[in-house]
Parts: structure tokens; C-alpha cells; sequence
């Protein structure tokens, strides 16, 4: 039976964190160690588990967006400008999870969570650096489970209080002032699940499921499918950060030069054969390519010819040109690590995340890209871990 390492992480890498084993049936084992520092205490629990890692309620803002039709792919693509009034801060800054499509009264909806994308990125390089590499990411309140007789479900957690307010609504409280908090839940009927006590009239205790509150978020976890690793956060098969980089347009470039050459060397008597083998191998790399998309047999070369000239467009500020001044300074610059790269083809600009040993490494690379006549923007660094992890806006000429 496949086991869980659940790790209950800190509002900062300095505070405590929980953890637990578990399988299908009941906790195994359950501790707690003293920060971020300590996660190497870890790594050999994790052989052979899943790994979960929980986020403080408070750092995860669950939200319900209504939307003008059914949930699609086209307004998954326009959620994050759908919601950036609310937001009130840059969408480059925010993490936007998808949970599920629900109805509000008789209006499509949907669930998503929000988080800032640098703590959550910060967590995820202090895991890795510890060799744990968690499957799933929630917070730790959504895991709270739901009573038919009550609408709240609360439970403690070191110096803080969590509660469910329903199926998409939780909250982090501390001790000092969860009075306060209570006096804002108008006496609705609350399950209790900790043998710490507080004044609600309307509490109902659950002896019987009284536990650890870890051993609590376990149970819970196999009827609760919603994970913030999404989009670049989802796991997948480990690679390499250059080929990440140069995979998509390498097998495009590659798809065209194999069909072009195909169709060269075949001869009259075999044409017809040859060109219906071309064509099946131009599709199955096209499809590898760019998974889900259409392919149209007899239009496979302008559809490879279109991709290409979506990756190369605007020329010397397209951005195969850029990513083409980038590779030698990856190379070049030692400790230097591409995390995540994005093209804005309106803005002619490539958006790059990385990590690096240091703040001067961000420093030369910003050097060499400006010598190569380049127009370089440098975020915000900050240190996760070892590491310095920052973002670059790059654009063609000075």
C-alpha cells in the first residue's frame, strides 16, 4: 500500500514545520523539526513516498471568479485578466491555481486559489535542495473535513487556529485573537476537532475524531483532488534545462528539415510511397511537438511553416533572436540556472526566471546581455536557501 510523507510548511523557512506518514488506513509516524534548515532530516523518509506538501492557510487566498459561460479553455486563458482589478497587483507577481467549475445560483463559476509566486517558488527550490520533490501543494485548511450538521469546521495547529467556512473558504487565526474572529461567524453551527477550547455557543464537539491535525489533513486527502502545482509547477519527467529551452523549436526546426529532405531524395517509381511515409513521420513529430493541436495532413508543411514563424516573429526581436544572445551567457556564466522562460510576442520581450549562486551572477549576466546590445530589465532578487532567485525582462536594442 502506497504511503504519504504530508509536510506541513512555515509561514517563513525559519518556523517549525510538521510532518507525518501515513497510508490509506492510519498515521504511521508524525514529528516536527525546527525550520527549512532541518528538511534534509527528511529526505529518507521520502524514499518510496508520495510526498505532500501543505501551505499555511494564510498564504493561499481561495476565491470563487464568476464567468460568463461555461468554464473553457479559452477563459482559463483569461481568468488571470479577468481578475486583475481584484488583485491590485502585477499578474507576473501572483500564482492563480484552478480548482473546480461550480454555480452561484444560476451562474457558471469557478474555483481558484492565489499565491505569490515568489514565496511559493522560494518553498518549492528549498524542497528541491533537500531532494524532496512533493507530487502535490495545497493548503492545509482545504483538508479540514465537512459535517453534515455544522457549516465550520475548526481544529488548532501549533499557536494558530484553522478553519473550513465551507467547501472554498478557509482562514488561519491566531490564538491572541480568534474571539474576535468567532464574533464574525454569527454563531453558525462549528465541529470542533481539538481538545484546546474556545467561547462559541455553537460549537459541536467531534470526540470521536480527535487527532493530530496532520493525521486529520490524511484522511481527508484522498476526496480533496486540488493541486497547486499547475501550468510550469506541473510534475512531469525530469529534463534538462537547455533542452527545456530548445525543445520546442529544435523539433520544429527538425520536422521541417526532415519533410523537406524526404520529399527531395524520393524518386518517380516511388513517390507516392515515399511521400505518405514522410507525411506520417512530419504528423507524429508535429504532434510531439505541439501536443493538441490539429493537424491537417494535407497542410502539414504551412502549419510547420506558421509555428516556426510564431517562434522567430519580429525578427531581430523574435524570440529565437533573443533566446540566441541567452545560450552563450547560460554557458558562459557558472551558476546560473533557468527556472521558467516567457515570450511576449506584443511586447517583443522574453521574461526570464533563474536561479543563481549569487547576486553578482545576475549582475554579469545583466553585463553581458546589455553588451550584446540588448535591453535588460532586472527584478527583485531575494535569497531561497543557498540560492539567489530573481527575474530578467529581456528585449532587442538598447
Amino acid at each position: 500500500m502506497k504511503e504519504t510523507l504530508m509536510i506541513r510548511l512555515g509561514h517563513t523557512p525559519n518556523d517549525p514545520i510538521h510532518w507525518l506518514i501515513s497510508n490509506a488506513d492510519e498515521a504511521i509516524a508524525s514529528g516536527q523539526i525546527s525550520n527549512s534548515l532541518a528538511l534534509e532530516e527528511l529526505s529518507e523518509k521520502a524514499k518510496t513516498r508520495d510526498i505532500v506538501a501543505l501551505l499555511p492557510a494564510t498564504k493561499v487566498q481561495l476565491k470563487t471568479v464568476s464567468l460568463p459561460t461555461k468554464f473553457n479553455r479559452k477563459l482559463e486563458a483569461a481568468l488571470p485578466f479577468m481578475m486583475e482589478e481584484e488583485l491590485a497587483c502585477e499578474l507576473d507577481d501572483v500564482l492563480i491555481s484552478i480548482g473546480e467549475p461550480c454555480m452561484i445560483d444560476d451562474k457558471h463559476a469557478i474555483q481558484v486559489s492565489v499565491c505569490q509566486r515568489s514565496w511559493f517558488e522560494s518553498w518549492l527550490q528549498v524542497l528541491k535542495t533537500s531532494e524532496l520533490a512533493p507530487t502535490r501543494v495545497l493548503p492545509d485548511a482545504l483538508l479540514l473535513p465537512h459535517y453534515e450538521d455544522a457549516e465550520i469546521t475548526a481544529t488548532s495547529l501549533s499557536d494558530t487556529w484553522l478553519f473550513k467556512l465551507n467547501d472554498w473558504r478557509i482562514a488561519e487565526v491566531d490564538t491572541s485573537w480568534v474571539n474576535d474572529f468567532l464574533v464574525t461567524l454569527e454563531d453558525k453551527p462549528m465541529a470542533h476537532l481539538s481538545d484546546l477550547d474556545f467561547v462559541y455557543s455553537n460549537s459541536i464537539k467531534k470526540l470521536e475524531d480527535y487527532d493530530l491535525p496532520l493525521a486529520i489533513f490524511a484522511k481527508q486527502l484522498p476526496s480533496q483532488s486540488f493541486n497547486m502545482l499547475q501550468g510550469a509547477f506541473q510534475v512531469k519527467k525530469q529534463s534538462t534545462g537547455a533542452w527545456s529551452l530548445w525543445q520546442v523549436p529544435a523539433i520544429a526546426a527538425g520536422v521541417a528539415l526532415l519533410f523537406g529532405l524526404v520529399l527531395k531524395a524520393v524518386t518517380a517509381y516511388q513517390l507516392e510511397q515515399q511521400v505518405a511515409i514522410a507525411k506520417a513521420q512530419a504528423i507524429e513529430a508535429y504532434q510531439q511537438a505541439f501536443p493538441g493541436g490539429k493537424v491537417r495532413p494535407n497542410l502539414i508543411r504551412r502549419q510547420i511553416q506558421g509555428k516556426l514563424a510564431q517562434l522567430s516573429s519580429g525578427g531581430e526581436t523574435g524570440f529565437l533572436f533573443l533566446l540566441h544572445h541567452l545560450t552563450p551567457v547560460f554557458k558562459d556564466v557558472e551558476g546560473f540556472t533557468p527556472e521558467t522562460l516567457r515570450f511576449d510576442s506584443k511586447r517583443g520581450e522574453l521574461r526570464l526566471r533563474a536561479s543563481a549562486k549569487d547576486f553578482q551572477s545576475f549582475n554579469l549576466v545583466k553585463q553581458r546581455l546589455e553588451q550584446a546590445s540588448l535591453t535588460v530589465e532586472q527584478g527583485s532578487l531575494s535569497n531561497s536557501g543557498n540560492l539567489v532567485v530573481g527575474e530578467i525582462k529581456i528585449k532587442a536594442g538598447l
